[in-house]
């Protein structure tokens, strides 16, 4: 599947779009979205990090043993 994504403002009703040759006598499925425009749109920033991102699911009690709690799971291999 080939896809082409453009964004064109629909002045009187009307797009107008130059087909590639190779979609040229073929059978092509054209869907229209309305989406606000780009100066609309806003974009959320990146976080860089997931730091604190489960601090709401901690369990206070646990957090002393966290220095020690892979040895204690999975054996200390010295």
């Amino acid at each position: 599947m080939e896809a082409i994504r453009t964004i064109q403002n629909a002045a009187n009703g009307e797009i107008h779009l130059q087909l590639p040759r190779a979609f040229w006598g073929q059978q092509v499925e054209i869907i229209v979205l309305f989406s606000p425009s780009l100066e609309e749109r806003t974009v959320s920033p990146v976080k860089k990090s997931l730091r604190g991102a489960l601090k709401a699911h901690a369990n206070p009690d646990l957090i002393p043993q966290e220095g020690t709690a892979w040895a204690a799971e999975v054996g200390d291999p010295q």
